[in-house]
């Protein structure tokens, strides 16, 4: 025994010290190790939607020649956001740039496949921009990734370790998604325009008309005028609802405004739970909600909203049974909504959401095409399982 501390100590210590030396290193070969093979596996993501995308325009599209010089250049592609140091006009400024993006996007599909639909047209285009966004998180991973290599900074590596799993749940729906748009399938963003679509079964062709990527049907229920709105289908459209629906509400006196759209729902919740409340529901950077919106403030507008709640990953990826069925409950409940309307009134319901594998007038959900259920049962089989 040296100056009262046994051998055994001194292993103790000796091992202590070591382990602070060699953890942060072991920890970091770690760390890289996972989050190499995670950007390898978004990267064969990436170019197994490349793939796809020019095999769908090879098919549907004809193009002239090869491509993937087009796609490879196209997948630089990137919309800088309106300066917000002025609050005033920034909604406007927003329109005008997504405007000008949409038009790059129409022109990319017109390049990659000249001869393709209207239908398939619109399918390409998102197809094409699922793939830009996964190749985003491919670069993004990539870019920590190798700052972290060249710095040596472990905190980089961790932070990023620890979002693995939450990203990965978002690169394989948007994967998915990629290859429902490319078949031209139904994503659980589609809800809303399937209500819309059911509560048009009955409507005659010739009420029914497009306005842009929009139609319009109108006809009567239980003594009030009920006019519809939603994404024009098939093909995969969201369409410009804040000008229809404002340009609606002029037109028709409209007193009454039903949006239908899929929500995000809590960890926990059911998916396809239905809801009610008011206000506008719309997704996305929120152009459209702010138009209808500043409407409300003008006119004497009464506002509901009906959603159909489901995670962020399902809203992207094919649309499942339990999201389809939960269609059913939701057009009883914009039903009843309707009949709190007075008689004679006019009513504007609007089905929100992507309409892809959406026919317009949707006469029998089983025509709809959906995730399969072996397909589903093996993705619920998927992920990492936990020892409790």
């Amino acid at each position: 025994m040296l100056f009262g501390i046994s051998p055994i100590d001194i292993i103790g210590f000796v091992i202590f010290f070591i382990l602070i030396l060699i953890l942060p290193s072991f920890l970091r070969m770690r760390a890289m190790s996972s989050i190499s093979n995670f950007t390898v596996e978004v990267e064969g993501m990436v170019e197994e939607s490349k793939n796809v995308l020019i095999k769908l325009c090879s098919e549907k599209g004809n193009p002239k020649g090869d491509p993937k010089a087009a796609l490879d250049n196209f997948l630089e592609f990137f919309v800088i956001q309106p300066a917000e140091l002025d609050p005033n006009g920034i909604v406007r400024k927003f329109e005008k740039i997504l405007d000008l993006s949409e038009d790059r996007f129409s022109h990319m599909s017109k390049t990659l496949a000249p001869e393709a639909d209207a239908e398939w047209t619109s399918n390409i285009v998102m197809t094409l921009k699922a793939t830009l966004g996964i190749n985003g998180v491919a670069k993004m991973v990539r870019h920590n990734l190798e700052l972290a290599k060249k710095t040596g900074n472990i905190q980089i590596l961790l932070m990023l370790q620890m979002s693995l799993p939450m990203i990965m749940r978002v690169v394989k729906a948007q994967y998915e998604g990629m290859h429902a748009f490319s078949e031209g399938k139904a994503v659980g963003d589609g809800i809303g325009p399937i209500v819309a679509g059911t509560l048009m079964k009955d409507v005659e062709k010739p009420d029914i008309h497009e306005v842009g990527e929009m139609v319009v049907g109108k006809t009567h229920f239980q003594g009030r005028e009920l006019i519809i709105a939603r994404a024009n289908g098939p093909g995969a459209r969201v369409g410009k609802v804040g000008k229809v629906v404002t340009s609606i509400i002029h037109e028709k006196n409209i007193k009454r405004l039903l949006t239908i759209d899929a929500a995000v729902k809590l960890e926990g919740e059911k998916t396809g739970t239905v809801a009610e409340g008011v206000g506008v529901v719309i997704g996305g950077p929120g152009v459209d909600k702010w138009m209808i919106e500043e409407e409300l403030v003008k006119s004497d507008l009464q506002t509901d909203a009906v959603i159909i709640k489901m995670s962020p990953e399902e809203a992207i990826s094919p649309m499942t049974k339990e999201i389809l069925e939960s269609s059913r409950k939701a057009v009883s409940v914009v039903e009843h909504a309707i009949m709190e309307s007075p008689e004679g009134s006019s009513v504007l319901v609007v089905g929100v959401g992507n309409s892809c594998g959406v026919p317009v007038k949707v006469e029998d959900l089983d025509n709809i095409n959906i995730k399969e259920d072996k397909e589903e049962s093996k993705n619920k089989k998927e992920g990492r399982k936990w020892p409790f």
